[in-house]
């Protein structure tokens, strides 16, 4: 059984520095909803959906600010 596609495993998507300082970087997924992967002031990593739960919105366009995003539609993190 081949699971290089399998999406509980780890994937390279970049460096780090690739990263904006308080910003994102949209992965783009074959199936399913994109990744916003985060970097924050504190050079932490973080990633989630890139689409914001209530009103559907680009988290990967939203405000960083601690570990948390805010939706550009609404302002809600």
């Amino acid at each position: 059984m081949n699971n290089s596609n399998n999406s509980n495993e780890w994937q390279v998507i970049c460096r780090v520095e690739d990263i904006p300082v308080l910003g994102a970087r949209r992965v783009a997924r074959p199936v399913g909803v994109d990744v916003a992967v985060f970097r924050n002031a504190e050079d932490q990593v973080f990633a989630l959906l890139d689409r914001c739960p209530h009103k559907g919105g680009p988290l990967s366009q939203g405000i960083v600010f601690g570990t948390s995003v805010a939706c550009p539609l609404h302002n809600w993190a």
